[in-house]
């Protein structure tokens, strides 16, 4: 070995390394609201979190055959892929603000999802500390304006904030890591996350195609092939990852897009069927009905009437 390279290994070696990362965190947006009594819901599941804080009132959430109960101040963590639906059940309305997010991350979600307490009440210590990053977006939202790229970068700040607090909650101690890290191998994980950049990359709703077109795009067998292991293999180490199908990982993307498109209240119904590759509106309005219960039409109705 020559004296360069020795050198090199003795900094190497002797260096205090900060770890590497390399996620894509995803802010889907946020909603400061006041809803009238009997307001609700439909039963629904996210790809990534939602939160809940309630401002003023009660609310109700049905989650996974369990019932929450929450009060002014309350706040609820939904994580990914779990069903559920909220109504107001105060006489007097409410008032609440709530959050869609992401990360990448399958590990963290793991656990959020398999440790992560749901209901944090008011005046608890680990209440007050999810308060005091949700309240800078609630101000945020109580002041609505042209945001700019120096408000985004204030809302990706405090979204990270919020995921070192959260997994404070749920990945206290070492040795709890250490075990997250035996139980799913580094390539393994490093696998599932190339198969779901894969899918996210072949669905664009912005990149409009037909539905056959769009079929032979996303072959879920070719895309484990290019990373060169077996297709069992490859659905093996998704579901342990992701906790799903890569097809039903696809269906919740199209199902979080669609309610998005929706909510946006000039855009046709038909140009929305289109944009997620559906030939024909009917189409779309069985599969959202699968997905929801309601038809795309319904379902516009029920988020006009909440901004009432």
């Amino acid at each position: 070995m020559d004296k360069a390279k020795q050198q090199y290994l003795i900094w190497k070696n002797n260096a205090n390394w900060l770890p590497m990362f390399d996620w894509n965190v995803k802010f889907f947006g946020a909603h400061l609201q006041q809803v009238e009594n009997n307001w609700e819901m439909p039963i629904e599941s996210h790809i990534g979190f939602e939160v809940n804080l309630i401002l003023k009132g009660c609310q109700e959430t049905v989650m996974e055959k369990n019932r929450y109960l929450l009060q002014a101040g309350d706040i609820i963590l939904i994580p990914p892929g779990f069903k559920h639906a909220n109504r107001c059940i105060s006489r007097e309305g409410m008032t609440y603000f709530t959050a869609h997010f992401n990360v990448d991350d399958p590990l963290f979600r793991q656990e959020m999802i398999k440790n992560s307490k749901i209901l944090f009440p008011s005046e608890t210590e680990e209440n007050g500390k999810l308060r005091k990053v949700l309240d800078d977006w609630v101000e945020m939202a109580r002041q609505p304006r042209a945001y700019t790229t120096t408000d985004r970068f204030r809302l990706q700040a405090t979204l990270f904030e919020l995921f070192g607090i959260l997994s404070q909650f749920v990945c206290p101690a070492k040795d709890q890591n250490q075990d997250q890290n035996e139980s799913i191998p580094p390539t393994s994980v490093q696998y599932a996350k190339a198969i779901a950049e894969a899918i996210k990359a072949s669905f664009n709703p912005y990149s409009p195609m037909d539905e056959e077109t769009l079929e032979n795009k996303f072959r879920i067998e070719d895309i484990i092939s290019s990373l060169g292991i077996s297709s069992g293999y490859g659905l093996e180490v998704f579901r342990k990852v992701f906790g799903m199908s890569p097809r039903q990982y696809l269906s919740d993307l199209k199902l979080h897009e669609a309610k998005v498109l929706i909510a946006q209240p000039d855009l046709p119904l038909k140009k929305i069927a289109s944009l997620l590759g559906y030939s024909h509106l009917s189409h779309f309005s069985r599969q959202f009905k699968r997905w929801t219960g309601m038809s795309p039409l319904q379902y516009r109705q029920s988020k006009k009437a909440a901004l009432y």
